[in-house]
């Protein structure tokens, strides 16, 4: 029962009434709240049942990765609170647990931006060839605040907001002429994930929370080859598919 919960509830959200004409079982209240304990699936306050981030790891059969997860409490707490939203099965099927993991910033402490940011800035002054970023709650507007902290000029890749491009559009021109940036603009429904790619040498990440607050209130940090490849991939399929020209 439970994979057939997560290969509908992987293809939209539902409220328990609709589940029960899809389901027939009597145990299926019991079976939910058990999938609730173990992260699979999120009651949100409008009574709809959502897979969460853990539950599509899990349906896509990557148990390993779910097992790795479900050892460390911060890491199980994050996860189980984070949805796939719109991240193809094809890269989402490539995730590996990175033994490095290093979440910054909990999920209900969104005041630690500033200690997120720091992290963040406090790397690329050694970045030298190419930075990638569509981490909204790091980066606004985009890739700007990050040319004041590089001594090179390595090539930047952002990806914004399109409101956010509009209230900031004049300095985002002015940069654009004096370094070697880039810039696109997405719908907020698409930035499906927050990235930031430094020389495939670091990269943090967030995942877009159950409650789709905006931005995102926290980030994972790591040094993983595999990880690095794994948000760089991520981060050309928005840029190639989801982003567009200002």
């Amino acid at each position: 029962m439970k994979e057939e919960i997560l290969k509908i509830l992987s293809k939209r959200e539902m409220k328990i009434g609709e589940l029960k004409e899809k389901i027939k079982d009597e145990k299926l209240n019991l079976v939910l709240k058990e999938m609730e304990d173990f992260g699979l699936i999120f009651l949100k306050k409008g009574q709809n049942y959502s897979i969460t981030l853990l539950g599509k790891i899990s349906a896509l059969g990557l148990k390993d990765i779910y097992e790795s997860i479900a050892e460390k409490k911060d890491m199980f707490d994050f996860f189980k609170t984070r949805i796939p939203s719109a991240i193809p099965d094809e890269l989402l099927a490539k995730f590996k647990l990175c033994e490095d993991f290093q979440i910054l910033g909990k999920p209900d402490l969104i005041e630690r931006k500033k200690e997120i940011l720091n992290k963040v800035l406090g790397m690329q002054p050694y970045a030298e060839k190419e930075i990638c970023t569509s981490a909204p709650i790091v980066f606004r507007p985009g890739g700007m605040h990050v040319m004041a902290v590089l001594k090179k000029r390595p090539k930047v890749c952002s990806i914004v907001p399109e409101k956010e491009y509009e209230k900031n559009k004049a300095f985002i021109k002015v940069t654009e002429k004096l370094t070697n940036l880039k810039m696109k603009v997405i719908e907020v429904k698409y930035q499906y994930i927050g990235l930031v790619y430094i020389d495939g040498k670091f990269c943090l990440f967030g995942f877009d929370d159950l409650e789709n607050k905006s931005g995102w209130d926290a980030l994972i940090f790591t040094k993983d080859k595999e990880c690095i490849e794994w948000v760089k991939e991520n981060f050309d399929y928005m840029w190639n598919n989801l982003a567009k020209e200002p």
